[in-house]
C-alpha cells in the first residue's frame, strides 16, 4: 500500500473529508472504500461533496494530486454506498 492510500484509509477510519485535484478539477470527497481495482490499480470510492458530476466516483489513487485530509468530519456513508464494492478485487478499508 502506497503512502497516499494509507492516508486515505486513515481519513476513512476517522470519517474525515479530503480535498484533492483529479483531472485538473478541485474536489472534496468522503472516502467510502479503498482497495485494489479490478484493473489492478489502487483506487478509492468517494462520495463527492464538491467537484464532480456523479456523487459516488471511483478514483485511481496514482492520479490524485495535492490531497489534504481536512478537519471536517462526515457521519454516514453516501446515499449510494454499498459494502464490498464490486469494482474492487481487494479491499483495504471500507465504511
Amino acid at each position: 500500500m502506497g503512502p497516499l492510500m494509507i492516508s486515505l484509509c486513515d481519513a476513512l477510519k476517522q470519517k474525515r473529508r479530503v480535498h484533492f485535484y483529479y483531472d485538473r478539477k478541485e474536489r472534496v470527497g468522503e472516502p467510502q472504500c479503498c482497495g485494489l481495482s479490478k484493473k489492478g490499480k489502487e483506487a478509492v470510492r468517494m462520495h463527492l461533496v464538491k467537484g464532480g458530476s456523479r456523487p459516488e466516483q471511483l478514483f485511481t489513487v496514482s492520479e490524485i494530486e495535492s490531497m489534504k485530509v481536512l478537519d471536517e468530519h462526515f457521519t454516514k456513508p453516501g446515499p449510494n454506498y454499498r459494502r464490498e464494492d464490486s469494482a474492487m478485487q481487494i479491499i483495504y478499508c471500507q465504511l
